[in-house]
């Protein structure tokens, strides 16, 4: 039996969740034991790990990489926001959470995965981003 590479096209999926500083700090220095109490990123992270399309890398389910960050921004009149106010600009710290969904999954069933993400955001418009991108595989032939 040989081994084939191959790139498999794939929907990456980033959400970016606030967290509180004390979650970003212990991250940061090699502590996760607080993630799973972290009211931000915690409902995202379950998501994907109860998902059968979400990080499904086949012998790996509930795949996803985290990422220190810090978002800025200033909302507008009419907004309501989590953190800040109106006017003000604001910063938070913030986990990426990156996962994946591979190509044949239906865009109705993409459309509900990402729904799914947004409900259990807790910021009014919470950052989303999906592209499309090829996944290293490596078979049995």
């Amino acid at each position: 039996m040989s081994a084939r590479q191959a790139l498999r096209p794939a929907r990456r999926i980033t959400v970016y969740c606030p967290v509180a500083p004390e979650t970003l700090m212990a991250v940061a220095r090699g502590d996760f034991s607080g993630l799973a109490q972290d009211a931000g990123v915690s409902p995202i992270l379950e998501l994907i790990e109860q998902s059968t399309d979400l990080g499904n890398f086949g012998r790996y389910r509930g795949v996803c990489e985290l990422g220190i960050g810090l978002e800025a921004f200033t909302p507008q009149a009419g907004a309501v926001p989590t953190i800040g106010r109106a006017g003000v600009r604001s910063l938070s710290p913030t986990l990426t959470v990156t996962t994946f969904v591979l190509d044949g999954v239906p865009e109705s069933r993409l459309a509900a995965l990402i729904k799914a993400i947004a409900d259990r955001h807790p910021w009014e418009i919470p950052v989303i981003e999906v592209s499309p991108v090829g996944l290293y595989t490596l078979s049995t032939a």
